[in-house]
């Protein structure tokens, strides 16, 4: 008993155990003390208890020793375990006279002790005898007499009942009977969780059979998939780049950044582009000789592409790029993430459209022809995809090679397109990686960034001649299907830019 409240830190089980004088139970106050010296209770003479405290609920081995909960416990304050409702016993107590508990309806009830002509306690007891009102009365030395007042003779009858309530309760307080108090109390057994309070800022708690919430600045809230998933695993500092498994599917679901744990069954700008890549993929690089930034490459066939989209605006070397490109919501960080959205005008003639740096105006409104390889916007030695002929289309050979009706599945992302099934899920099968970038609409004198998370875009060049002046055509990945498409585009809309290398 000398023990109760008293806290332990238990190093094997790296949690605190307070004591409730029967038994040790895991405290609710699981903040790690500074410094610890052994995981042993302290007695209350000062000296230590070797006794090893095994978590409730929990199986030790053939030994009888304790199980390590090392495993399922990370270096975080909050417990792992999901906390159950505690059951309180309210009770609620209200004192009334005597005199005012009396009920009409309920003569029983009228029953009370005044003060007789000597001031001694005189007991008066009403009742119905037949249809009659009858009192009995006791004194202070316990002898009865019993009256009938004929008054009252009809019982039965509303208002004699109401003339009889009234006198009597004057009876009772005329003789001082209101000072009698009865007592009545009625207990209220009430089952909840315990206060959410900064000690349990994270903690799950279940709030039903099948229901949970979340303490979360100071109150419980309804419970996310992602509260339940990440539950008990660190996204700290020292892990921001690190993932989870989920439950959806084989893949790591979320990822650890500098705001916490995030979902990358949908698209969110604080997860960098390299949780997008294919962890099964061996990767090339390829350094843009223009700004110095590096890019991924990955070998499909005998093509080299970049396995992410184009970051490039030097607006020293190509002003036209600053009024002609952006990142998505004029974030610049989201450049760094998904690449940079370019017009058609961009894309194609903003460095050169031919390999000698030759440029032609090719923008929203002009008819223009293709050579067979344009360069554009890509860095030297790589140029733009062809769409030309069915045999001369550098995309075909991409999705030929993963079957065309899934190609769009094996060219997106694993992660960050939003979910709407596992089969619409991306495999990345060729480590093309195709992020859901969106694109910016070019309709509006301001702009609209739209579809982050739902499409992909990707430029492609044309060889028509008389192609449509304010049209282009452009490969795009959904998050709805499986397949990849060729749509006609306005040209003054922004897309992605993916480059293939030259070949030799």
């Amino acid at each position: 008993m000398s023990s109760i409240g008293e806290k332990v830190y238990v190093t094997e089980l790296e949690e605190n155990y307070e004591c409730d004088g029967e038994k040790w139970f895991k405290s609710y106050d699981q903040t790690k003390p500074s410094s610890t010296e052994s995981s042993s209770s302290k007695k209350t003479d000062g000296s230590s208890d070797s006794k090893t405290f095994e978590k409730e609920g929990s199986s030790g081995n053939d030994k009888g020793e304790a199980k390590s909960s090392s495993s399922a416990k990370s270096s975080s304050s909050r417990p792992t375990e999901i906390l159950e409702p505690e059951i309180t016993v309210n009770e609620t107590c209200t004192e009334v006279g005597v005199c005012d508990a009396m009920v009409k309806t309920d003569i029983s009830t009228w029953h009370f002790v005044r003060k007789d002509g000597f001031d001694r306690d005189m007991e008066y007891i009403y009742f119905v005898e037949g249809t009659q009102l009858m009192v009995k009365t006791i004194d202070y030395k316990g002898v009865e007499d019993i009256d009938t007042l004929k008054v009252y003779s009809d019982m039965t009858n509303e208002i004699s009942q109401e003339y009889a309530f009234n006198a009597a309760k004057s009876t009772c307080k005329n003789g001082g009977g209101n000072d009698n108090k009865i007592k009545s109390c009625v207990k209220d057994t009430v089952k909840a969780l315990p206060e959410c309070n900064a000690s349990r800022e994270g903690f799950i708690g279940k709030k039903d059979s099948s229901s949970y919430v979340v303490c979360k600045n100071g109150s419980w809230e309804k419970a996310k998939e992602i509260d339940m998933d990440t539950y008990g695993k660190t996204c700290t500092n020292a892990e921001v780049g690190t993932r989870t498994n989920g439950v959806v599917t084989e893949t790591n679901k979320y990822y650890c950044t500098a705001k916490g744990w995030v979902s990358l069954m949908s698209w969110n700008w604080d997860v960098p582009k390299e949780a997008y890549f294919n962890p099964n993929i061996t990767y090339g690089s390829m350094t843009d000789e223009r700004d110095g930034k590096v890019y991924r490459t990955v070998q499909i066939g005998d093509q080299i592409w970049m396995a992410e989209n184009l970051n490039y605006a030097d607006s020293v070397k190509t002003p036209s790029l600053l009024e002609r490109s952006w990142c998505y919501d004029n974030k610049t960080e989201n450049c760094d993430v998904a690449g940079r959205l370019y017009t058609w005008a961009a894309a194609i003639d903003s460095v050169a459209l031919y390999d000698n740096g030759n440029g032609v105006n090719c923008g929203d409104g002009v008819n223009c022809t293709m050579p067979k390889k344009v360069r554009g916007i890509c860095p030297s030695g790589w140029h733009l995809p062809r769409y030309a002929t069915i045999d001369d289309d550098e995309f075909r050979i991409m999705y030929i090679a993963v079957g065309e009706e899934t190609a769009g599945k094996a060219l997106k992302s694993q992660m960050g397109w939003e979910y709407y099934g596992n089969e619409y899920i991306g495999t990345d099968t060729l480590g093309f990686s195709g992020i859901p970038a969106g694109y910016r609409t070019g309709w509006t004198s301001s702009g609209l960034f739209t579809a982050a998370g739902g499409q992909a875009y990707f430029h492609t060049t044309i060889t028509s001649a008389d192609f449509s002046h304010s049209t282009t055509i452009a490969v795009n990945l959904s998050y709805g299907s499986n397949g990849i498409f060729k749509q006609r585009l306005n040209k003054s809309d922004a897309y992605s830019v993916r480059c293939i290398k030259d070949s030799e």
